[in-house]
């Protein structure tokens, strides 16, 4: 009991210690200063987050916008293509029908420059590859439909010949069981017979 209250007494003179006092009230500043600094670092992730949110969809808006200006450009290359090799193909028609045929060959082979360069253009085209998708995606959902419709044939017609094997084998084992027995059966004629010889035996 005298140490239990020997150290009351301790802490009652530490306790009304200005110096202890202002330490703790320092402690809980700290501790506050702290909260008030982790919620400012919360604001500025999330600030941060949606700072990254709006550059991601710019981004994504300039890509949209690049690819819709690729799509122009691609559509313009071919047009002038197009031109162009109708343009070599009507002037060396002309120049063969006036005779100039090295001129005319000149033409032509230009003509067929710019069709092919077209033909490039166009398959490269955002639209083309987009039907090109699109057709292949069609293609194999049709090749799946008719690969588990024909399973689901094959499957059915195998099930059948199953069945209809047993049936036969069914009419086959009773159709031999009923020759059988018609076998094992002695017929009219021949019990008659066996009668007949029975009554000569027993007159001998």
């Amino acid at each position: 009991m005298a140490s239990d209250l020997g150290n009351m007494l301790r802490m009652m003179n530490i306790l009304g210690d200005e110096g202890f006092v202002d330490a703790l009230e320092n402690a809980e500043r700290l501790v506050k200063n702290a909260d008030e600094t982790l919620e400012r670092v919360e604001q500025i992730e999330g600030d941060a987050e949606r700072a990254v949110r709006e550059a991601n969809e710019t981004l994504t808006a300039v890509d949209n916008r690049l690819a819709k200006f690729d799509e122009t450009i691609s559509l313009l290359e071919a047009k002038i293509e197009a031109g162009f090799s109708v343009g070599f193909f009507f002037f060396g028609l002309n120049r063969y029908l006036e005779g100039e045929l090295l001129l005319a060959g000149a033409l032509f082979f230009m003509g067929l420059l710019g069709a092919s360069s077209l033909v490039v253009t166009i398959v490269t085209l955002p639209q083309v590859r987009r039907l090109r998708e699109m057709g292949l995606q069609a293609y194999r959902r049709v090749d799946e439909e008719t690969d588990g419709s024909s399973s689901e044939s094959t499957g059915s017609v195998r099930q059948q010949l199953e069945t209809g094997g047993h049936e036969g084998g069914s009419v086959g084992s009773g159709q031999e069981e009923s020759t059988d027995s018609g076998r094992d059966r002695p017929t009219r004629t021949e019990r008659r017979r066996r009668r007949s010889g029975r009554y000569g035996r027993r007159e001998q």
